[in-house]
This record gives C-alpha cells, sequence and structure tokens, in this order.
C-alpha cells in the first residue's frame, strides 16, 4: 500500500473533526482566545443557533498586522515557544488548532487592531483561503465572523441538532466560560435578543444571571486554602439538589474541566444528605501550581489530569465539607427549653413539661404531697375486693388551709418556672406524624421520624468513628442460612459488620450466625435486618457504614403514625431538638420546615 502525504484541506477538515464538533466548539474557542487576549469584555452574537453566523467581539490586546495570516495556519500560535512551555500552561489555548480548523470548514472574517497601530486590518478566507485583505476603522480588539459553518463538509451538517439544540448547547458553554471568568463582561445573544448579560462583576452576580433565584438562594461561599491549593466558589445547602449533574462545575485554572477525583470529593460531601437520583449543586475554582496539572489530554480541553488526585480530592472535599458544616451550625434551630434550676423544679420522670402540662399538674399535686409530707395519717382503712388497702378520711378545716396555702405557693414556684421557660410552645401533633411548634414568632412544621432518626443517625455516628458501638449480646444466637453469592459477601465485609455493631460469625456452609447487634437496634425485628444487611451489591465499605447506620437509625426511630401525649412530645423536645432540629433525615428527606407569621399573614393574603 503506498503512503501519501495529505493535502492540507484533508488535514484541515480532519483536525476539524476534532476541534470543531458544532457551533458551540466554536464559540467556545474563540471566547477562549479572546480572554487569553486580555479581554474585559466580549460579544457574542448567533444566527440559527450558529449554524448561520457567529460573531465574537473583544476589546483584547488585538492581532499585529503582519500575523493576522500566521494566525490562521495549523499548529501557530502566540501561546507558547517550545515543548517546555506544555509543563507550565497558563492560557486557555495552546495548540494552535482553533483558527485553523474553524477557517477551513466555513467562511471567515476577521477585523483586528493593535492598542499601538493606527488602522486595523480586515481579512476574509473561505475554507481556509485568504480571499480579501485590507486595512479598517476600529478601536483596539478583535471581532470575528464565522458564517455557514460545515459548509464544505455537508456531512458534518446531517448530525447538527435542531436550531433549539445547537442554541441549547451554546447557552451550556457560554454559561461555563461567564462562570469561570467572573472578572469579565460577557454577553451572549441571538436573533430573539440579549440571553446573558454579565457585567464581570464576580462569581456570585454571574451566578445570579445565569440561574434562578431559588438556586441562588441556596447557595453558599466556599473558600478554602492549603498546601498550595485554593478552592473558591459557591455549593449547595445540605438541603438543596438537583435532578442532574449539569449544577456541578468545576474550574481549574480558570478553565472549566471534568476530573474524577472533584466529582467524588463533591458526591462523597453531600453523600449523607441526598436522596437517590439527586445531585448537589457546586460552582468551584480550584487554582494550583500549572506544573502540577496536564491540560493536554482531550482534543477539546475537557478534561484534566493531576500530578496528585488525592490531594486535589482532599482539598476539595474540606472546602465543601467545612462550608456546609458551618452553614448547617448558623441555620439549624436550637430550641433551649428551660435554665438549669428550672429544670430541677418542673422535671418528673426525666420529662420537661411544657406550659400546658404544668398548669394541668397543679390542682392534684398539692393534696397528694400533703397527704403523704404534712397531714397526718388518721381516718379509717378498709381492706378492697381486689386486694389493696385504701385509706378513707374526712378532711378538717386546718387541712383544707394548709392544703390552699400549699397550693398558693406552687402556683407562685410554676409562674416562676414558666417565666423562665424560652418562647418555644408545642401546638400539638396531626396524623400521627408531624408536630406543631411555635418559636420566636415561626410556625415549625417537625416530620418526628425524620427529626428522630437524624439524631439517632449522628449518635451512631460518631459512636462509630470513636469505636464505641455498643453491641447488645443476643440471649439467643440467630441463625442465618445464605446462597453461596451471599456466603462470600457477607465473609468480606464481617469486619465492618462488627465496627457498626452487628455480631456474626460463620457457622457451617453457608449458614451464619447473629450473636450481637447494636443496642439501639434491640427491640427491632431482626429479621428483617437480617435481610437488609445481606445485600447482593457491591458496596464500597463507606457507603455500606453510611447505609447500614441510616437503616439502624431509621429502624429504631418513632414511626410515622403515631401519636404522641404532649409530654412525650415535650420530652423529645429536651431530649433531642434541644441539641438542634436537623435539617434532614439521613435519606435526605427534610426533617421540619419554617414559617414566619409574615408568610402566614401572605398565604391567608392579610398582606400583600
Amino acid at each position: 500500500m503506498k503512503i501519501v502525504k495529505l493535502d492540507s484541506s484533508v488535514y484541515n477538515k480532519i483536525a476539524a473533526g476534532e476541534v470543531v464538533e458544532r457551533p458551540a466548539s466554536v464559540v467556545k474557542e474563540l471566547v477562549e482566545n479572546s480572554i487569553d487576549a486580555g479581554a474585559t469584555k466580549v460579544e457574542i452574537g448567533i444566527v440559527n443557533g450558529g449554524l448561520d453566523e457567529i460573531r465574537v467581539l473583544d476589546n483584547g490586546s488585538g492581532i499585529d498586522r503582519e500575523d493576522v495570516k500566521s494566525a490562521f495556519l495549523p499548529h501557530a500560535t502566540s501561546k507558547i515557544k517550545s515543548a517546555e512551555d506544555l509543563a507550565m500552561i497558563k492560557t486557555l489555548g495552546f495548540r494552535g488548532e482553533a483558527l485553523a480548523s474553524i477557517s477551513s470548514i466555513s467562511m471567515v472574517t476577521i477585523r483586528t487592531k493593535t492598542e499601538e497601530e493606527d488602522t486595523g486590518t480586515y481579512l476574509k478566507l473561505r475554507a481556509g483561503v485568504a480571499e480579501e485583505e485590507n486595512v479598517c476603522t476600529m478601536t483596539h480588539g478583535t471581532e470575528i465572523t464565522v458564517n455557514n459553518l460545515f459548509f464544505n463538509t455537508p456531512a458534518r451538517l446531517k448530525f447538527m441538532k435542531t436550531t433549539s439544540g445547537e442554541l441549547s448547547e451554546v447557552k451550556n458553554v457560554v454559561m461555563k466560560l461567564i462562570l469561570a471568568n467572573p472578572t469579565v463582561s460577557i454577553e451572549l445573544s441571538d436573533e430573539k435578543g440579549i440571553i446573558y448579560k454579565t457585567h464581570g462583576d464576580g462569581l456570585y452576580n454571574c451566578l445570579f444571571a445565569i440561574f434562578s433565584k431559588e438556586l441562588c438562594d441556596n447557595l453558599i461561599p466556599v473558600q478554602y486554602e492549603k498546601n498550595g491549593i485554593s478552592v473558591y466558589g459557591f455549593a449547595g445547602k445540605s438541603t438543596y439538589f438537583k435532578s442532574n449533574r449539569s449544577y456541578q462545575i468545576s474550574i481549574i485554572n480558570g478553565r472549566v474541566a471534568e476530573n474524577q477525583s472533584i466529582s467524588s470529593a463533591i458526591s462523597t460531601v453531600y453523600s449523607h444528605f441526598m436522596m437517590k437520583r439527586t445531585y448537589p449543586v457546586a460552582v468551584i475554582n480550584i487554582a494550583l501550581d500549572p506544573a502540577e496539572i496536564d491540560v493536554n489530554v482531550h482534543p477539546t480541553k475537557a478534561e484534566v489530569r493531576f500530578s496528585d488526585n488525592n490531594r486535589i480530592f482532599s482539598a476539595v472535599y474540606h472546602a465543601l465539607n467545612d462550608a456546609v458544616e458551618k452553614d448547617i451550625a448558623e441555620t439549624k434551630l436550637l430550641f433551649t427549653s428551660v435554665n438549669d434550676d428550672a429544670e430541677q423544679t418542673v422535671k418528673e420522670g426525666n420529662l420537661i413539661m411544657q406550659k400546658d402540662s404544668i398548669a394541668a399538674a397543679i390542682p392534684d399535686e398539692p393534696y397528694e404531697t400533703v397527704k403523704r409530707d404534712i397531714l397526718p395519717k388518721n381516718g379509717f382503712s378498709v381492706f378492697s375486693p381486689f386486694g389493696s388497702m385504701e385509706t378513707f378520711r374526712e378532711e378538717s378545716h386546718i387541712e383544707k388551709g394548709i392544703i390552699a396555702e400549699y397550693k398558693k405557693l406552687k402556683e407562685k414556684e410554676v409562674q416562676t418556672v414558666m417565666e423562665n421557660v424560652s418562647s418555644y410552645r408545642i401546638i400539638g401533633q396531626v396524623f400521627g406524624t408531624f408536630l406543631l411548634l411555635e418559636y420566636e414568632e415561626k410556625f415549625i412544621i417537625v416530620d418526628q421520624h425524620a427529626a428522630v432518626e437524624k439524631l439517632r443517625y449522628d449518635k451512631i455516628v460518631d459512636e462509630y468513628k470513636k469505636g464505641t458501638v455498643p453491641i447488645q449480646p443476643l440471649l439467643y444466637p440467630l441463625t442465618i442460612d445464605v446462597s453461596p453469592a451471599e456466603y462470600t459477601i457477607v465473609s468480606e465485609k464481617l469486619g465492618q459488620f462488627r465496627d457498626i455493631g452487628v455480631e456474626i460469625i460463620p457457622f457451617g456452609n453457608n449458614c451464619f450466625k447473629m450473636i450481637g447487634v447494636p443496642a439501639i437496634l434491640a427491640d427491632m425485628d431482626l429479621n428483617v435486618f437480617i435481610r437488609e444487611i445481606l445485600s447482593d451489591k457491591q458496596e464500597k465499605e463507606s457507603d455500606l457504614v453510611k447505609e447500614r447506620l441510616a437503616y439502624a437509625a431509621c429502624r429504631s426511630s418513632i414511626k410515622g403514625n403515631t401519636y404522641l401525649s404532649n409530654e412525650e412530645i415535650a420530652s423529645l423536645m429536651d431530649t433531642y431538638f434541644k441539641k438542634g432540629l436537623p435539617l434532614q433525615c439521613p435519606h435526605g428527606r427534610p426533617a421540619y420546615f419554617v414559617y414566619t407569621k409574615k408568610d402566614l399573614e401572605k398565604l391567608f393574603k392579610r398582606i400583600v
């Protein structure tokens, strides 16, 4: 077979096939060139989704007149000079392929001027061949217009999406460019008008210009720096998620790119809060020494590699985790039921009784206390038919006076207690599932199961991390028959089960014996729990621990459709909610919603 050297018109089209996939690719390459040229303002205009026309105008440094034609030659670039420069890439472009590839499959005109030149340069190319060159008037910067994209590669046109589909791709690319360059004013428009417009006034304002107010209201700032790696940006709250990963954008040294270590770090931080098939929001910038990153691994530079993935994972994880934990601590509702002295007064059976409960206890308590501790034990006794002895007596006027005076003293004492009670008030419970509370002009609806489940989960996780999960030995060990596949899975994870308080030992062929469970699960249906832990999923250890501990907390918590008395609700308030209402359960479901007085007034049209 004879070997021939391909003509430039052929290999340029081949190169274009990798670099220019669709109109969005052209927009990306041209805008990145503008940013590399130091532009602080970039205007992008497209027609028919970019297939008919793409125009990019910037106020960058421009191109010298003698270099304009060279800019469209293959592998011609101003970004690097030698192979050694590849180890320290600081620009978005560097390969010298973009302009040559774009011009080879379209009609391109360029107007450009440097600040030092008196006039600008105009050049028109068709399929990569210069057709017209002249001078022009313009301020410094560059304007490139691309018409009839793929006009000489009609096969590629067959694979384009509809106009709206290509417009969507362009919007997605420009969105990422805006977020990666928050100090650059970028405008995108089409035949119908302006789509995006930012003013280069910071990342949050860029986010607000692109996304909904709802999303922006659910963002928290991220700021972290250690070991030469800086991570900053915004991330979603632990209660806010989307149905896909498109809201996770990582920017490395100003370049939007993907990396598995970054994605894993984001997922790990939010794994304790997410429901299934939901994904966190994160727009983060990562800055590090260019020598530690390889951007030359993908034709469109959409993927990067790091010299040390563990360092990147650690930096992103700690940056996001610190931000999320800080937000949870600041937004979590905290209740202080009563002060220390008051608690000693109203505690009965380790219950903190609320105002209504305290008041209800007053009428009966004085008589019983006086009878036991003060009044003489006179009268006569008879034996009940049921075997117990009952005492009958008639109160004297003196006794009645003592009781009345005692009651007044107790009422005064209770009033003192009630003055120390914080402003929360238990309204009641509905559907045996939701607790209704009033707290500092807020109306709070609590899912009793989700709230208790999360607090118990946190307790078990804390015990797990300390290696102190209390184990309850089973009086009658449970024999577990399993399939050969299940036997292999469980055998490999005996240590992991033991760490979370589940003691399982081999007991013959395809059989185990459960001899101990977490103390918190002692009263649970163990047969149900056994089927849960005998999962055939090949889980990572962290996933197994999370899921099993969450399951343990779930099964040991108060269920829905469980009606509680006011005293039981008050006990929960003291035992659990005083530590701070959790935002959601371990499975990601919300634990409570808060409505202000103003919210309710709006709901009932009392105010507008």
